[in-house]
């Protein structure tokens, strides 16, 4: 679907459907809808459909109009109460419209921004957030099928209509393009399935975006990983016959050569039985997104370099499977990471913080990070605490973490701190080694990332986001389909355009 801008009276304005939202339990429709129609189509507000039209949250009322009419549909989207409004409710009203629309075989969505009138953002805020969820409430993923495939390029234009300009639009269709483009990869890549993204699929996939947009690659295999030190990567890899990667991408356009880094870091189990403490078989089907961190970076990445966002930003991404191999590692195994430090392993099915670990200590002592946020698929706890719609956050630096939720919030990205007091470590002390990697039951979310902040100094501003949750909607939410959300791209991409150097 292509964006379009028409500026012009609405007599001008051609398409094959027109979008406008409207209230629950008011009896008139908002000025802007209601000024058009006086004007384009008096026919419409003499249609007793009208009046058994109710608003609520995605209803949807279509109306056909008479032959040879410039724009023969006219859609009218409930948003609800108006006490109720949010971005959240729009973007999943406008979702559901264009929805509609590609069950019709529409062609051309007009969106006036007279169908604004009355809501409480900016015009650029609710263009945006519309397009976004336009585009993304689209979103299928059929590339596996062979047959029932319901294929169709509809809607192929989204026209923002306007009666005057809108200087904002030729840098908000870059944007939204960008980012829609990281979201799309990074849905992709946790939809498809492990035989499909292997280690080697992600390095490939890291290197089409480096190569693609100018950046610096570099990808360590096992024995270069045993050459550093990565103790815990390479405990976890060595039970896979799928071979490991470590990859590295640096964004890093001229003249900002000397800028501490934003280091991102992302979880890339690209499957996960449990190695040796093997998990339930219900559901292990859907171990194959426990890369999710790492698709999360790639499409950060791949929206960096599209919008060449000048500030430098490296994305680190250990990927790998968890296997009961014969040569994995076993509960009871002390393993030295690569800050030196020895854990004693409890449970294999926690590889994620022993890959991250790594990754962690590699960054501080190569890159000196501005600051450093990790994602990863981390704990089942997290979904238990916060449920699937809402990322659980910690770290070492409260205006980072403040700055995370804060930039999450409006974009459809929730964050919820929990706390990373010193007493949790008293879980995870051991008597063979400097500590365990994981607690008891209680607090596991907390415990998880109380094991990274091992690695991570406090003199650098780190955030842990546990995205076990909001990686994959069990139902559709609109401008998130049923399936894989990209969940963190939008927020990282925005951290990285908005930092000024200091927090």
């Amino acid at each position: 679907m292509e964006w379009r801008h028409v500026e012009g009276a609405f007599s001008q304005w051609t398409g094959d459907a027109i979008l406008f939202y409207a209230w629950q339990e008011e009896d008139t429709l908002p000025a802007g809808p209601a000024r058009w129609m006086d004007q384009e189509a008096p026919w419409l507000k003499e249609s007793p459909a009208l009046k058994d039209f109710r608003a609520k949250k995605a209803e949807i009322l279509l109306f056909y109009g008479p032959a040879g009419a410039r724009i023969p549909r006219v859609m009218l989207v409930g948003l609800g109460k108006r006490k109720d409004w949010s971005l959240e409710v729009f973007r999943h009203a406008t979702a559901m419209a264009v929805r509609r629309c590609r069950d019709l075989s529409v062609e051309r969505v007009l969106f006036p921004v007279t169908a604004l009138d009355g809501l409480s953002e900016t015009e650029e805020v609710l263009v945006r957030e519309a397009m976004m969820a336009a585009r993304l409430g689209l979103y299928r993923y059929d590339e596996l099928k062979t047959r029932d495939v319901e294929k169709s390029d509809c809607p192929k234009e989204f026209i923002v209509c306007s009666e005057g300009p809108l200087p904002f639009v030729p840098e908000l269709f870059r944007e939204v393009d960008a980012v829609c483009g990281g979201i799309r990869l990074a849905r992709d890549l946790a939809t498809a399935p492990a035989n499909v993204v292997t280690p080697t699929r992600m390095a490939q996939e890291a290197a089409r975006i480096a190569s693609a947009y100018g950046m610096a690659f570099e990808v360590f295999d096992l024995d270069k990983a045993k050459e550093l030190g990565m103790g815990g990567f390479v405990a976890v890899a060595q039970g896979s016959r799928e071979p490991a990667r470590f990859i590295i991408v640096e964004h890093c356009p001229q003249g900002v050569e000397d800028q501490a880094p934003v280091v991102l870091v992302g979880k890339g189990i690209t499957f996960d039985t449990g190695g040796i403490s093997i998990k339930p078989a219900a559901k292990m089907e859907d171990m194959k997104h426990d890369m999710a961190g790492a698709a999360a970076v790639l499409g950060t990445l791949e929206a960096v370099g599209r919008l060449n966002i000048p500030r430098r930003v490296v994305g680190l991404m250990p990927c790998t499977e968890n296997m009961p191999d014969g040569q994995a590692y076993k509960p009871g195994d002390v393993i030295k990471t690569h800050a030196g430090l020895t854990v004693e392993v409890i449970s294999t099915d926690a590889e994620g913080r022993m890959i991250l670990c790594d990754a962690l200590s590699y960054a501080v002592s190569r890159y000196r990070p501005a600051f450093m946020v990790d994602l990863a698929t981390l704990t089942g706890a997290c979904v238990i605490a916060l449920g699937d719609r809402v990322a659980g956050l910690l770290g070492n630096h409260e205006a980072l973490l403040t700055m995370i939720q804060n930039t999450g919030k409006p974009l459809g990205e929730l964050f919820w701190p929990l706390p990373l007091y010193d007493f949790y470590f008293e879980d995870m002390k051991s008597d063979v080694a400097d500590f365990k990697n994981v607690g008891d039951r209680k607090a596991g979310t907390i415990i998880g990332a109380m094991f990274l902040k091992q690695f991570v100094p406090d003199t650098v501003p780190w955030a842990h986001v546990d995205i076990a949750g909001t990686v994959w909607a069990d139902k559709d939410l609109g401008w998130i389909p049923k399936g894989a959300s990209g969940f963190g791209v939008r927020t990282l991409v925005h951290l990285v355009r908005e930092y000024r150097g200091s927090l």
